[in-house]
């Protein structure tokens, strides 16, 4: 039975394209099909060297033409089919974050296969050049952000910078731009704080005086309100009784002490304005006024004086303003035949009294209970008239709402809905998925061929796995319960690959013995193939030591009567820095990256350094297949402990929905109860994952897989021998190998949270696939348990998720439409993290207002009661671990830490990329570099002295046609004991 290989491994070179005329469409030569071969038959390679007139790109990197074929040999792939072309002059999906599509890439991507577009540069030439570029970007006038971030530090100059310890331009940018992004982020805290507290005062500022009604709404009769029992109306408002008889008192006027004055509108007691006097009939003075309404109001006029009281005293009084609505004024004017008409949203008694002048218009007469702005104002006599009658007669004002407070009022009830219908949609989207999605993720799948690139001899469909496990300074009890833990899993173990990197010689705090020590003491090592030597590789670093140096080890882990085939890369550093701190340590990008880059040249058959040689090596004779055939990557951190089914569900979960390309399990924690500081994370790391990633989960599109527990898939089949890479697509390697990072945005990016940028590129590159959260894969991972170590943490995971989320706001192809697509959860995020200082302090602010006063702010009580109580709900109705509810009583005690002391430490350190106290070696004073520097980088700037001739880059043939030239110890029996199995296996 023949099987076609969908990489077409064997396949000839196609014809060189003419350069001359473009060819139409159906014309253009078709991929050739894939060659195919035996059961028995593995994989050779036999593919002609490109020749020098083939279009090469600047170091020799075959570049895909926009068939999708490949200059250096016909891979069946997907990268660019013939319907998908964005762009006249890329074959990039998206646009790069890194660097220009038309740029060269990154130098760890010498010779591998690479979409962006070709120069004629030589090659060192090329590498100073773009580094060149790249730091007078800082410079260039064309950055808007660049202009605003030294605007806002005008006043810094450079001078004053190095004083303060800023002496490297970089170094000094990168201040500007952290203070640019405070300031921003001040600006959105303020505007919340505008949202909450200044909009209402704004728009709809508050009365120095309450509002009172003026008819006693219980009462069937027009009786005037019981507020108004010890007070008096004086000009449409209710001032107290005392306070005005003291005050008439003090002016040696008139004493009030009439018991019928209480509830009376003593208005023409006072002074009328000038403006009246055409309107008046008699003298106006106390005497005559309180002689007219005496029988009315028992008022005693005093003997001393005949002048009247003016309305100015009344200024500093307290009052109320008195209202009726629309409804009191129709009946109380048919009830009393008063004539009461509005004006200006006052309500005027036109009716004749004794000092009133009669009104006998019939303009106003006609529009009595009505109101008679309009009619008023088209007359200037009636106007004037009317404006006296204002001053006399106005017993109050219309109860309506001004439009500055409906406006107010419309936008906090929006946004309040807003926010609710947030919290409560992502609280019911995770019910469901829970409930619904995640059983149906894992349930068991039978595995056929069509499921998986390539079919064993055997003719066993399980798809291999590759166990990534990246250790540093890790303990030996940690480095093995992780390895325990991971060759003990539910899962065959010929379909498992352990690969442990160990970054660099270090010896970890507390430790006898060096990491790699450790890790090849847990290991059986195979000598059946000869003992390695160090082989150079490109790294992800500045300068020289781009250049850096490893061995690979190979044999198998033993335990529990479980044996799996392991590779263990230990990175030792070139001779010049053997006497360095850590030598060979290039960071945990760097790791990744080592198998990353490996996959990626194994798979599009492109040249290869001399480690990626030896790994190909050793891994065929363990698994007796081509590396092209490993389907998925787990990538585990050497602290974690792996549950027994986790990959097994993971693995389900992959197989189940073919559009997943990545996935991660729950962590939980391990040292719960080691701290206080351990004890407030658990929570924490609960509602992240079943509430958070739960939510992302419907669509698709969770933002973070963790680097602690996480799969993505190598590539995917598309059926008739073709293939769509997805870990191991030259966009996404590319942009996550770049070791030239100039501006703060990318070191955040890059150099702080490398698992994060991970799953942004592949949600950039990849919009219509899916990142999934899968619960029912479980591990357990070793927190913080210093206050200190947390600081740090979380100040890189804090400005990572920041600046990642910044980048995915750009991704407009993300899964649904405007407020319902995760672009528009995406923007809720990064506001909502930005705003957490702002939020917290409000919201502290509120519940002591509300303790000292009483009075209780129900929209933002009931915000906080659903913001917090939710959770605890989504507790009792997914997991029922009521010990959770503890836990998140423990949390909420913690909240200021959480949403104030932590980000607003991160955000002032946005030009810190050290990895700070989270990894300690012996003898290190800083973990993990220094603050301009980076793990794995020692900070200084040598971009220009690395020459990449220092680093062979050959394929798979010419490295075995080389060594049968010039033998290297070791290597050339490990290629004859491969190539004679594989003939013993085409015989039979």
């Amino acid at each position: 039975m023949q099987h076609t290989l969908t990489t077409a491994l064997d396949a000839p070179l196609p014809a060189p394209r003419s350069k001359t005329r473009r060819m139409h469409k159906s014309s253009r030569p078709r991929p050739p099909t894939a060659t195919t071969h035996s059961n028995n038959a593995v994989p050779t390679h036999t593919t002609t060297l490109p020749s020098l007139n083939r279009r090469s790109s600047l170091y020799g990197i075959p570049t895909l033409d926009r068939l999708g074929a490949v200059d250096s040999g016909t891979l069946r792939t997907t990268l660019n089919r013939g319907g998908r072309n964005p762009s006249a002059n890329t074959l990039r999906r998206t646009k790069p974050m890194m660097r220009s599509s038309s740029a060269e890439p990154p130098s760890a991507r010498l010779g591998a296969t690479s979409n962006r577009l070709s120069a004629s540069l030589p090659r060192p030439q090329a590498i100073v050049r773009n580094v060149q570029r790249k730091k007078k970007c800082l410079d260039c006038g064309g950055d808007p952000w660049i202009h605003f971030s030294k605007l806002v530090t005008c006043c810094f100059f450079p001078g004053l910078l190095k004083l303060l310890g800023k002496s490297n331009p970089v170094a000094q940018q990168a201040w500007r731009e952290k203070i640019g992004l405070c300031v921003v982020i001040v600006a959105l805290c303020a505007a919340v704080g505008f949202l909450t507290f200044g909009l209402q005062v704004t728009l709809c500022p508050p009365q120095s005086y309450e509002s009172y009604s003026y008819f006693n709404k219980s009462s069937s009769k027009f009786a005037l309100s019981n507020t108004l029992a010890e007070k008096v109306i004086i000009r449409g408002h209710a001032y107290n009784f005392h306070d005005v008889r003291t005050l008439l008192l003090q002016r040696n006027l008139m004493d009030i002490n009439g018991t019928n004055v209480m509830g009376q509108d003593l208005t023409l007691l006072f002074t009328p304005p000038q403006f009246c006097q055409p309107f008046q009939q008699q003298t106006w003075t106390c005497a005559s006024v309180s002689s007219a309404i005496a029988p009315a109001v028992g008022i005693e006029a005093s003997t001393k004086t005949t002048s009247c009281p003016s309305l100015s005293w009344l200024e500093n009084l307290p009052r109320h303003k008195l209202t009726l609505s629309w409804n009191d004024i129709s009946q109380y004017s048919a009830a009393t035949h008063y004539k009461l008409i509005m004006f200006n949203n006052m309500v005027l008694n036109a009716s004749s009294t004794p000092a009133i002048p009669p009104f006998t218009d019939p303009l106003i007469t006609a529009f009595a209970s009505t109101d008679a702005t309009r009619i008023i104002h088209s007359s200037r006599d009636l106007l004037a008239a009317t404006l006296c009658l204002q001053e006399r007669a106005i017993i109050g004002y219309i109860d309506s709402t001004p439009l500055g407070c409906l406006a107010s009022s419309a936008i906090l009830t929006l946004s309040t809905i807003v926010i609710l219908t947030l919290v409560f949609t992502k609280f019911f989207m995770a019910l469901f998925f829970h409930w619904f999605m995640a059983a149906r993720l894992v349930k068991p799948h039978n595995v056929t061929a069509s499921h998986i690139v390539h079919v064993e001899p055997e003719f066993d469909p399980t798809p291999y796995t590759v166990m990534l496990v990246t250790c540093y300074s890790e303990g030996e009890g940690s480095v093995k319960a992780t390895l325990d833990s991971l060759v003990k899993m539910d899962y065959p173990d010929a379909k498992k690959l352990l690969f442990v990197v160990a970054d660099g010689l270090v010896v970890g705090a507390g430790e006898m013995r060096s990491t790699p020590d450790i890790v090849l003491g847990l290991v059986e090592l195979d000598y059946s193939l000869p003992y390695p030597v160090p082989s150079s590789y490109l790294a992800i670093a500045d300068g020289s030591r781009q250049h850096n140096m490893g061995y690979v080890y190979s044999g198998h882990y033993n335990c529990d009567g479980h044996r799996v085939a392991t590779i263990v890369v230990v990175k030792c550093g070139t001779l010049e820095e053997s006497d360095g701190a850590k030598p060979g340590n290039r960071g945990k990008r760097d790791s990744q990256m080592i198998l990353m880059n490996f996959l990626s040249r194994s798979l599009f058959k492109d040249r290869m350094t001399r480690l990626d040689c030896d790994m190909q090596l050793r891994i065929r004779h363990l698994l007796r297949i081509h590396p092209s055939q490993l389907e998925y990557v787990l990538m585990v951190d050497a602290d974690t402990d792996v549950h027994a089914a986790a990959l097994k569900h993971m693995i389900n979960a992959m197989l189940n929905d073919r559009n997943i390309m990545g996935l991660c399990g729950e962590t939980r924690i391990r040292n719960k109860s080691e701290s206080w500081i351990t004890a407030i994370q658990v929570f924490e790391y609960y509602a992240s994952h079943h509430l958070g990633k739960a939510f992302e989960s419907i669509f698709g599109g969770v933002t973070c897989l963790p680097g602690c527990f996480s799969m993505y898939r190598i590539k995917i089949s598309k059926g008739s021998g073709r293939f769509v890479p997805l870990l191991v697509n030259p966009d996404i390697v590319e942009e996550y190998s770049e070791n030239v990072v100039v501006t703060l945005h990318q070191k955040n990016l890059l150099l702080l949270g490398e698992d994060r940028f991970l799953s942004t590129l592949m949600l950039r590159n990849f919009p219509k696939r899916k990142m999934m959260f899968v619960p029912q894969a479980l591990c357990h991972t070793v927190v913080p348990n210093e206050f200190k170590i947390l600081l740090s943490q979380r100040r890189r995971w804090i400005n990572s998720t920041v600046h990642n989320l910044m980048e995915l706001l750009l991704v407009r192809e993300l899964c649904g439409i405007f407020c319902f697509s995760m672009q528009f959860v995406v923007l809720l995020e990064l506001i909502g993290t930005v705003v957490l200082p702002a939020a917290i302090s409000f919201t502290i602010f509120l519940l002591v207002q509300t303790a000292v006063t009483g009075q209780v702010q129900l929209i933002p009580m009931l915000l906080l009661l659903f913001i917090l109580g939710l959770p605890a709900i989504l507790i009792v109705l997914t997991s029922r671990k009521m010990a959770y509810i503890g836990w998140m009583a423990v949390y909420m005690l913690s909240l200021p830490i959480w949403n104030f002391v932590l980000p607003v430490y991160a955000f002032w350190h946005f030009d810190d990329f050290s990895w700070g106290q989270t990894r300690r070696v012996d003898g290190e004073t800083r973990g993990g570099g220094e603050k301009d520097g980076g793990h794995g980088n020692d900070g200084h700037s040598r971009e220009q002295s690395f020459d990449p001739s220092n680093v062979e880059l050959k394929t798979w043939e010419e490295w075995v046609h080389f060594d049968d030239a010039v033998p290297r110890k070791g290597f050339q029996s490990g290629i004859e004991i491969i190539m004679d199995r594989e003939q013993v296996a085409r015989i039979r």
